[in-house]
């Protein structure tokens, strides 16, 4: 018997900006995802130092990896990505082995965060 190739991957978006961690983390699980991949430049420093990549990648475990080069470096939209060819790659590969990717970032308004740019390029909605 051949295993099914799957063909689609669902990316959907976070944001914890004005939430406390433990809604933030209800709300993240509620999502179910394979993977949640932190779309910040810097994750180094944040609220409560809940969302360090440290404090994330202890939480989260395997599930837990940062894409630097997806990361915003002038915080305006549309954005200046760190590596947007780099970083487009490695999220497609990441795409290749799960069903459910979440980007992460601060902003908890996805169409005002550069993850909303980052999603379209995925999707194909730009060129």
């Amino acid at each position: 018997m051949q295993a099914r190739r799957r063909t689609t991957t669902e990316v959907l978006t976070i944001g914890y900006g004005g939430k406390m961690p433990d809604r933030f983390f209800e709300e993240l699980e509620s999502l179910e995802p394979d993977v949640v991949v932190d779309v910040r430049e810097n994750p180094f420093s944040a609220f409560l130092n809940t969302y360090t990549k440290r404090e994330l990648d202890k939480r989260l475990g395997e599930r837990y990896i940062w894409i630097r080069e997806l990361g915003n470096k002038s915080r305006e939209l549309p954005p200046t990505l760190v590596d947007e060819e780099e970083g487009i790659r490695k999220l497609r590969a990441l795409m290749e082995k799960h069903e459910r990717v979440v980007l992460l970032c601060a902003e908890k308004d996805e169409a005002k965060c550069h993850r909303s740019y980052i999603k379209k390029l995925i999707e194909g909605g730009y060129n």
